[in-house]
């Protein structure tokens, strides 16, 4: 039997005193690649907040490995795991490999003078940012400051990943690279649980689809059982045509225009 993540029961969230998760149940097993799909305001970011402590629950609870989160060290989750955020506003004038030393913050120990380690070197020559790290973040394209954020990520912990969006906005080319790097990581064993906008990129790479609708899940499952036309339709509520990928073999979906109800 897998081992349990996270595990969120009857969870209620959101912000200030408004309520955008209302009882919220699912877990997140050991080697999971799960999508958070869903329409715009639907609860993905809240829940990525929920899972990563940085918000907590009105009501109910949120477990990692069977501890309740909010007993839970903001350190030692710093060190358990890691997350990948959207970041709105100025960036502050870091080079890339300053940025991506910030991974190790939480292992640094400053009385006992440890300086960081090399880490990122490995890293950053996996995701292909090697040529960028004497580069300020601000000078970065929004595709190379995700793989930047995706390589952080990796030098604090590459068991367990939460990603917010981590395409959204990204052209197609730095798309398949993130998320190719993404499967890779779960091939060796990392736990991933990201949300998605892209249904294709979720049934091409993920094992598990959670789709939230209204604060709710509305389906959960392997992508090939419960992505279908009446899913999608009713998740949407647009129309959606389904086929295979005459290139991968795998489920394709496409919206159909005009289908706006």
């Amino acid at each position: 039997m897998s081992e349990e993540i996270f595990r969120v029961t009857d969870a209620d969230a959101g912000y200030r005193k408004n309520c955008f998760i209302r009882n919220l149940s699912f877990s997140v097993t050991k080697g999971d690649f799960i999508s958070l799909i869903g329409p715009n305001g639907a609860g993905k970011s809240t829940i990525i907040k929920l899972l990563s402590g940085l918000l907590s629950p009105f009501g109910g609870k949120v477990e990692f490995l069977n501890r309740d989160i909010r007993g839970i060290g903001n350190r030692e989750l710093a060190k358990s795991f890691s997350v990948v955020s959207q970041i709105s506003g100025e960036l502050p004038d870091f080079s890339v490999k300053n940025f991506i030393s910030l991974g190790r913050f939480p292992f640094f120990d400053i009385l006992d003078g440890n300086d960081a380690d090399n880490s990122y070197i490995e890293m950053a020559s996996r995701t292909g940012v090697t040529r960028l790290l004497d580069r300020s973040i601000r000078e970065l394209s929004a595709g190379e400051f995700q793989l930047v954020q995706v390589t952080r990520a990796l030098v604090q912990n590459k068991n367990i990943l939460l990603l917010d969006e981590p395409v959204s906005n990204l052209d197609y080319r730095h798309i398949v690279m993130i998320m190719d790097i993404l499967k890779n990581l779960h091939n060796e064993g990392t736990t991933i649980i990201c949300a998605l906008h892209d249904v294709n990129a979720a049934m091409d790479y993920c094992s598990r689809v959670v789709a939230i609708k209204e604060g709710a899940v509305f389906f959960d499952g392997e992508p090939d059982i419960v992505i279908n036309q009446n899913s999608l339709s009713g998740l949407y509520e647009t129309e959606f045509y389904c086929g295979i990928s005459p290139v991968t073999g795998r489920p394709l979906v496409l919206p159909v225009p005009g289908s706006f109800r």
